[in-house]
């Protein structure tokens, strides 16, 4: 008898979670509205471990500095924390937009090791 009685609930519950796939998809889209700003290819270099590296990445520039360390710290396999994005000779505060320091399609983004000098 509880089996059925199972079955039953089981039936019930299905029908509210075909609807609910629905609302989260029109939720996603949402979430991923663009920041302001337009797309640049940017080429990013790393002197962090053995050898140069180079990668060029597709950005907007309406992203936060912060965002795009990360993004950055995937690819090449470094802690965000452990390196600064410099151009011009500028070191990029991370709570600044890209398009605050006037990077502009085909540029150079240094990824510079962050200094442990002074720190106790």
């Amino acid at each position: 008898m509880s089996y059925d009685d199972f079955d039953e609930d089981l039936e019930f519950d299905e029908e509210p979670k075909e609807s609910s796939p629905a609302s989260i998809s029109s939720k996603t889209p949402a979430s991923k509205t663009p920041t302001a700003g337009k797309k640049i290819s940017i080429f990013f270099m790393s002197t962090i471990g053995p050898g140069e590296k180079k990668q060029k990445l597709t950005v907007n520039d309406g992203n936060s500095v912060g965002d795009v360390k990360k993004t950055v710290g995937n690819i090449f396999g470094l802690n965000p924390n452990d390196f600064h994005l410099s151009s011009g000779g500028v070191t990029m505060d991370e709570g600044s937009a890209l398009k605050d320091y006037s990077v502009n399609d085909g540029d150079d983004v240094l990824l510079i090791p962050a200094s442990t000098a002074g720190k106790v």
